[in-house]
């Protein structure tokens, strides 16, 4: 999926794909500097990924 990319200070980050946001906790390494606002593209094998609910 691809989508512009937002950071938080506490360590997520959401991606903004068409409006819809995906929501992501992130690990150690962080990204780089400068990764707040790029647009990228992320590609996970599917036994890897984890969908937990989520109240706004």
């Amino acid at each position: 999926m691809r989508g512009r990319l937002s950071l938080d200070e506490g360590g997520g980050a959401a991606l903004d794909v068409g409006g819809s946001l995906i929501l992501f906790d992130l690990a150690r390494p962080l990204l780089p500097d400068g990764a707040d606002g790029s647009w990228v593209e992320v590609r996970v094998a599917p036994d890897s990924v984890t969908v937990w609910p989520y109240d706004a």
